[in-house]
């Protein structure tokens, strides 16, 4: 014992400086510094106040159109999928693109954001812009929370598209795990977690001026404050989880569906979509090779297929 004791004092010397300097790492690293109102100030997006906080969208095409409503994946906002616009609008659609919360020039919720606060948003858009029924189209976590709306709100659906939807949750990245780390996890979603979804954002392209755009948008979107808090929401909670009891729920009413994805998508397994497929009779499928982001290069033909779909619904 006596000489463990002497220790102490020479460990708790090395240990406090090493806790100061990261504390002072974590805080240099911080980004948040406007508010979701100053950000979207000049957007160009309109506004809907929901139960939970502004919800910001875009409505494109003619009201008395049938409307396509595009829901987009777990980091992106609804500004990477404006290329799937012009093409639905000049078949004859009403498109709506929105953010999410907790991203884009939407709000940052003060509790916890989940599925059900996703697809309530969801549900209360289409009551804010009088949409009784609806076709839906859900990129990634986008997939997931089309997905549990049908379940729920299916009288509210007219058919479904699925792009590399969330299934049964996604493969577990270093940002993911920091993030759930226990006690210390919110720091690691500062330091790895944000700079890795950054860096996986990039993989969206930047070859022309839009997605230059896109992803200027994507990375000014962690300046709003409350904006780390809630991708880790997403990432520690249950927005990722387990949505094939929805499939099957949805599939058992006979609901109409298509399913475009990538056979080597690293992030959604193409097992876990081909298990979400079967349960729907008859449902439009794609298939693509170039990851988790390859639509990217395809958007045209995408909304084109995505037309031709919708409109099959609608004979």
């Amino acid at each position: 014992m006596e000489l463990i004791l002497p220790l102490f004092p020479a460990l708790a010397g090395g240990f406090f400086p090493l806790l100061l300097l990261f504390l002072v790492i974590y805080w240099r690293a911080a980004r948040e510094t406007i508010s979701a109102a100053e950000f979207r100030a000049y957007s160009g997006y309109q506004t809907a106040q929901l139960s939970a906080g502004v919800t910001c969208y875009m409505d494109f095409g003619s009201k008395d159109s049938e409307p396509i409503i595009i829901v987009h994946g777990g980091t992106l906002g609804s500004m990477a999928y404006q290329g799937y616009v012009p093409k639905l609008v000049d078949n004859g659609w009403r498109v709506i693109i929105y953010d999410q919360y907790g991203r884009g020039f939407s709000d940052r919720l003060n509790f916890r954001l989940g599925i059900n606060a996703l697809q309530e948003q969801l549900l209360e858009l289409l009551d804010f812009l009088k949409i009784d029924r609806a076709h839906l189209f859900g990129i990634s976590l986008g997939g997931g929370i089309i997905a549990r709306f049908a379940a729920e709100h299916g009288d509210r659906v007219r058919s479904l598209a699925y792009q590399v939807p969330v299934i049964e949750g996604v493969t577990l990245t270093p940002a993911i795990i920091a993030a759930r780390m226990p006690l210390i996890g919110a720091m690691l979603t500062r330091l790895i977690g944000v700079p890795a979804i950054v860096s996986r954002g990039e993989s969206f392209g930047t070859q022309s001026q839009e997605a230059r755009r896109v992803l200027a948008h994507f990375t000014d979107q962690f300046n709003v404050k409350g904006t780390e808090r809630a991708i880790r929401d997403l990432m520690i909670g249950d927005a990722l989880s387990d949505r094939m009891e929805d499939h099957r729920k949805i599939g058992q009413t006979g609901q109409k569906a298509q399913f475009v994805y990538a056979v080597d998508d690293p992030e959604i397994a193409a097992e876990q979509v081909e298990a979400a497929l079967a349960h729907y009779r008859s449902p439009d499928v794609h298939t693509y090779t170039g990851g988790h982001f390859f639509a990217s290069a395809y958007m045209e033909e995408l909304a084109v297929k995505l037309s031709k779909f919708f409109r099959s619904v609608e004979v």
